[in-house]
């Protein structure tokens, strides 16, 4: 004798929508990583009516491609085969994919993984159901996998196209040469081109930013990846939670520079997600290439994803353009925002290393003389000419942005 059972794999890393401080409004952390449905059908047979195993089709993972592949190179031997099986399932709309067996963990895993390497799979979100059969002694045989598709073949292959004519027409106007600079232009451009939208359509793909323009943290990281692996570089997705008054659900990446890594946060670095009133506020640039450091008080990953280490901050944007202060110095900062106004600068940005010196810095340009006796130091004005100014602050990156309006 033996059963045949079945099992709903959920797959489902940003599913329902939240509204929280420090979140991506959406799907509660303890709800993120899936759950699992069973029926047990019990039939009678003999294990040599079981279904002859034959070759199960793979895609082929060329170790130029596994360099993307950040997630299919920690896998074990065993389940890169079952990741090449699925790929390979999906890719064709496969309605029952036949893998070898596994145990329903590293079934999971493998799933999680596989989404994780591909933001180009926007046709399903993981989600499946799978059936085996398992004989006397604990043996496992005729493992399959049912995907959930979002839609069709042939409709996938049409919105693939207009996906890929909007990401081109996007990387034909990227800088040439430094690796930097193309992942500044792809943070900067996601930012300015895809708005933040809480409820905004098919948010947990790409769909939603090439297609929608509109979308949330899963968005934004997955369509970071497409651009960036599309352009040669490596970029990965990771997947946690953020701190706050009630943890939620959050996605960002891990890039590569040379052999150093380092995280972005394209959705913390958004105006529209950071100031939703203030349409005009400008980029935070504190979680472009940025270190562990940076995201440890807030971020927290998953284990979808082994991480290494990531201390490098030679690409700080803050430090190289010499705009990070260990301490608040009161006339040091005048000097600075004097300068800035003589040069005509349209914004003075001012990035702190700590809260204490972040909340001396904002006390006195809030509630103090230092910007009035900046503005006067500089002789920019004529009599009867006026000068206002925006300021920007409150995140958990220590920024302070002073907006001039001439």
């Amino acid at each position: 004798m033996f059963k045949i059972k079945k099992r709903i794999l959920a797959y489902i890393l940003c599913g329902a929508f939240l509204t929280g401080i420090s979140g991506c409004g959406i799907r509660e952390a303890k709800e993120a990583v899936g759950y699992f449905r069973e029926t047990v059908d019990d039939i009678v047979a003999s294990q040599g009516e079981t279904e002859q195993e034959a070759e199960i089709p793979e895609i082929e993972i060329t170790e130029g491609a596994s360099a993307y592949y950040y997630g299919y190179s920690t896998l074990e031997e065993k389940e890169q085969k079952v990741y090449r099986q699925l790929a390979a399932g999906i890719e064709s709309f496969q309605e029952e994919i036949p893998v070898d067996a596994l145990s329903q963990e590293q079934l999971e895993q493998v799933m999680r993984v596989l989404m994780a390497d591909h933001p180009e799979y926007f046709w399903t979100d993981g989600t499946s159901s799978y059936t085996y059969q398992e004989f006397p002694g604990g043996e496992i045989q005729n493992l399959k996998v049912r995907p959930e598709y979002q839609t069709d073949r042939a409709e996938a292959e049409s919105i693939q196209e207009q996906i890929e004519t909007v990401a081109d027409q996007w990387i034909a106007q990227a800088p040439q040469g430094d690796t930097y600079e193309k992942i500044k232009y792809v943070y900067e451009t996601l930012i300015r081109q895809v708005e933040y939208q809480e409820d905004s359509r098919q948010n947990q793909n790409i769909r939603s930013v090439f297609l929608e323009g509109k979308t949330v943290c899963m968005g934004y990281s997955k369509a970071a990846q497409y651009l960036l692996n599309r352009m040669g570089i490596f970029c990965t997705l990771v997947t946690g939670t953020v701190q706050g008054d009630r943890p939620s659900s959050h996605a960002w990446n891990l890039v590569k520079i040379g052999e150093e890594y380092y995280y972005m946060d394209v959705t913390w670095g958004n105006p529209g997600y950071l100031n939703p009133v203030e349409n005009d506020a400008y980029i935070s640039y504190s979680y472009l290439c940025c270190s562990w450091d940076t995201l440890a008080p807030t971020h927290v990953p998953d284990d979808t994803i082994p991480l290494p280490v990531c201390e490098d901050d030679r690409y700080n944007y803050y430090k190289n353009a010499g705009r990070w202060y260990e301490e608040y110095d009161q006339e040091q900062i005048c000097q600075v925002l004097q300068n800035d106004l003589t040069q005509e600068t349209a914004m003075t940005e001012l990035r702190f290393a700590g809260q204490d010196s972040y909340e001396l810095a904002l006390e006195d340009l809030l509630e103090g003389s230092v910007i009035e006796r900046a503005v006067q130091n500089s002789g920019i004005l004529i009599p009867g000419q006026t000068l206002a100014w925006q300021t920007y602050y409150g995140g958990s990156d220590y920024l302070i942005i002073i907006a001039w309006q001439r």
